[in-house]
């Protein structure tokens, strides 16, 4: 409360201020030992029966103001929930999930599988999407197509990865392994990074558009391959090519020779 009243001084103020509540799930928890304390009527796992309320007075608070001047001001609040033994299901990331515009989430598997950052692409959403789109810029809204058809690849993706888990790599087809490896080419050089790497550690607005439009070179390709070895040796090698572009400086020498040489890889299959 003190966080979020101090950025809405400095709203008022016509600065644009963020947020970031750690962890919202102790709070609620306090908020239950306080109830409890007082006798009142609890609600699901003994969390007051207001917290939903509570939760969404707080991120409701956040937003875009226009002051009397003409300036703008705004709050942006983004808040992390540790719900216990990661059940999405408790009253915390419900009431959370009820109110917020945007979930990145983190799964135990992407963690194990030592892909980091963990958030997966499978459980996180966006309501912004389709608002920049139609608020932005042009790159904006071919940004969102982009994403937009990344995603479709990666559900696909994934129901074939249950597949194969079944009846393994030989129980699908060519295509379908292209389609895998697509969504796999696109978790390894675009929503994974190397902290380790003091250039892929942190990446600037206008170098991760370029990433993602050429990424996007390789999800719309319509590739032909005759066997499934053929094609993972493709991607595995595209895949490596990718990853030591994007430990390149932009301005290192090598940056455009390993871009070209990625472009090149698109005619090898043409």
């Amino acid at each position: 409360y003190i966080g979020v009243a101090i950025a809405e001084y400095y709203r008022q103020m016509g600065v644009d201020c963020l947020l970031l509540a750690d962890s919202t799930s102790r709070w609620a928890q306090a908020l239950r030992e306080m109830s409890g304390r007082l006798e009142e009527i609890p609600g699901e796992e003994a969390f007051p029966a207001y917290l939903a309320s509570r939760i969404a007075g707080f991120y409701e608070r956040a937003g875009l103001l226009r002051l009397k001047n003409g300036d703008t001001g705004s709050v942006t609040i983004g808040g992390s929930v540790s719900p216990a033994g990661g059940n999405f299901e408790e009253p915390v990331t419900q009431s959370t999930l009820a109110v917020v515009n945007c979930f990145l989430g983190l799964s135990w598997a992407r963690s194990n599988a030592r892909r980091f950052p963990a958030v997966d692409p499978l459980i996180s959403w966006s309501k912004y999407l389709d608002r920049i789109s139609e608020n932005g810029d042009e790159k904006t809204a071919v940004r969102v197509k982009i994403v937009k058809r990344a995603q479709e690849i990666i559900r696909k993706a994934d129901e074939i990865g249950k597949k194969m888990a079944v009846v393994g790599e030989s129980g699908t087809t060519v295509d379908d392994m292209i389609v895998f490896l697509k969504s796999e080419l696109y978790d390894a050089v675009f929503l994974q990074q190397n902290a380790f790497d003091i250039v892929d550690t942190a990446t600037s607005l206008d170098r991760q558009y370029e990433q993602l439009s050429l990424v996007d070179i390789f999800l719309k390709k319509n590739f032909s391959f005759n066997n499934h070895d053929e094609a993972r040796e493709y991607f595995f090698g595209l895949q490596n090519d990718f990853i030591q572009w994007n430990y390149t400086a932009q301005d290192d020498p090598e940056y455009r020779k390993k871009k070209a040489l990625l472009l090149e890889k698109i005619e090898e299959t043409s």
